[in-house]
């Protein structure tokens, strides 16, 4: 089964970021950046992504965006202009 190339892992992502780009990112702050915030009781509560689990389309664009990396080098389409 062939993957679409931004059907790519947390860990992949990290991996890839520092052959591509040498940027060194530790796995909790990729897992932080990547993860869900939910408001139950007037608390947040974080939902930590596993760094195998596949990332959505989202998660992989706001990781592009957090650490300033094109999106279109994971196949995704370019940012819209502002």
């Amino acid at each position: 089964m062939v993957r679409h190339p931004w059907e790519i892992t947390l860990r992949d992502f990290i991996a890839i970021v520092r052959r591509e780009y040498g940027i060194e990112i530790a796995k909790s702050s990729a897992a932080l950046v990547a993860s869900r915030f939910l408001h139950k009781d007037g608390r947040v509560v974080v939902l930590l992504i596993d760094e195998d689990e596949i990332l959505s389309l989202s998660v992989l664009r706001s990781l592009c965006r957090f650490y300033r990396i094109p999106p279109v080098d994971f196949g995704l389409d370019p940012e819209p202009e502002d």
